[in-house]
């Protein structure tokens, strides 16, 4: 109820679904857009070299990040009965974000990086910080129906982001100089916006109650495991090109493998909203909707498969040319393996939304540990045996592993669950 209070306060009326899904949508392929344009632009003012620093700091991070955001969102936005305050989710998230930045500090300085290295990824991972923060707001407009507010939120970071990026790039051609500048702003960004207009519109005072806190992070605990080895199954194989090859390559890599992310995000567009579907035909034991559905999510990626080989194989070349330069572009051979892993991870993505759908953790759990153990090892020896193309294969692997284990659980939820009431049919 004490949320609520603030419901019909200046702004506080809720839009409608389309409303807030146009919002949301806009704001976030706005704010993607910006930050695939952040790879290209520091191929562009700095170069390679700096590409791959920019890469590194962003591999580390993402690790981190996981810890950081904890996997709250998706359970943040479904406590309907408010469980937990907002104040709650707010604190919880200063103590996750507290705590991963201590540990990504500590991993960054025992490691035998380059000091310039050890700056830039520190500096990126508390503009990563910022993003968590969002995130946690992003959860109380969405719960609110304002979802305006989030796309208005993410539209100011992305132009913040870019302008920042490339202007302090450009003038001073430091990449440790200009993640500062371009942290210190976004940060101010959640201060003077996104705490302002979340507080106008319900209630987030700040609340300390460590027993409830303590639930809280217990309870969703399972959801942060999942997703620090979901990042980190994409993120070892660059971690080992960078230790092996250098940040020259890693940013070669890197820089190839950006176009790549707009198949990744547009399959997770597709099949997020199915997501909702899967929970409620799966406990409504609704079979044939539930896999019709999974069905035509399946459909939709493989299209994009097809549509991403074919674009790769003809435009691949030109595009990286007019993208990133000739010195890119010259190892166009990357693009075709990294649209097949991306392909492979957008796949692997569905399969861990239906399975967090249906409350399966273990699965969840299980088949992403053993992809991240299969992307350690194939690593040491791929990216050794086959440079760069190393790092896709053992990526490739290691997701092709997370499928069929995903799958298997899958399959057994859901035998399990709609046997029974197969059984009550027959005997009818």
């Amino acid at each position: 109820m004490k949320n609520n209070m603030k419901n019909d306060y200046n702004g506080g009326k809720k839009l409608s679904m389309k409303q807030s899904i146009l919002w949301n949508s806009w704001g976030s392929m706005f704010y993607l857009g910006c930050q695939w344009l952040l790879t290209i632009l520091v191929v562009r003012i700095s170069g390679v070299d700096d590409a791959g620093l920019l890469s590194l700091a962003m591999s580390v991070s993402n690790i981190w990040y996981s810890l950081a955001v904890y996997g709250m969102r998706n359970f943040q936005v479904s406590d309907t009965n408010e469980k937990y305050s907002n104040g709650l989710y707010i604190s919880s998230r200063i103590i996750t974000s507290s705590t991963a930045l201590f540990g990504c500090i500590a991993y960054t300085l025992v490691l035998s990086y380059s000091w310039e290295q050890k700056i830039c990824i520190i500096i990126y991972f508390i503009y990563k910080i910022s993003e968590a923060l969002f995130d946690v707001f992003a959860g109380i407009y969405q719960k609110m129906w304002r979802l305006d507010y989030v796309g208005k939120s993410l539209t100011i970071r992305g132009v913040l982001t870019l302008g920042t990026f490339s202007l302090a790039l450009f003038l001073s051609g430091n990449l440790v100089l200009t993640l500062l500048i371009m942290t210190v702003c976004c940060l101010l960004s959640v201060c003077l916006y996104d705490i302002h207009f979340a507080g106008k519109i319900t209630d987030i005072k700040i609340c300390w109650d460590k027993p409830k806190l303590m639930e809280l992070l217990i309870e969703c605990f399972p959801l942060v495991v999942y997703t620090m080895l979901s990042t980190a199954i994409g993120t070892i194989p660059r971690l080992f090109i960078e230790r092996y090859l250098g940040n020259y390559k890693l940013g070669i890599y890197g820089s190839v493998a950006t176009p790549t992310l707009i198949i990744q995000m547009g399959a997770t567009y597709i099949f997020n909203p199915f997501v909702t579907l899967f929970a409620e035909r799966y406990h409504q034991k609704n079979k044939k909707g539930f896999l019709n559905a999974l069905f035509l999510c399946s459909s939709a990626v493989a299209g994009l498969a097809v549509t991403g080989v074919i674009g790769g194989k003809l435009f691949g070349k030109w595009g990286l040319e007019l993208l990133l330069g000739e010195e890119v572009a010259s190892h166009s051979e990357l693009l075709i393996p990294l649209i097949l892993c991306t392909v492979l991870t957008a796949f692997a993505w569905l399969l861990c939304g239906v399975l967090t759908a249906i409350r399966n953790f273990k699965g969840l759990v299980a088949g992403n540990a053993a992809a991240v153990a299969v992307s350690y090892i194939s690593s040491i020896v791929m990216v050794r045996r086959y440079d760069m193309q190393g790092g896709s294969a053992a990526l490739a692997l290691a997701t092709v592993v997370e499928i069929i284990l995903l799958s298997l659980c899958l399959a057994k939820s859901v035998h399990d669950n709609f046997a029974v009431n197969e059984h009550t049919e027959n005997w009818k």
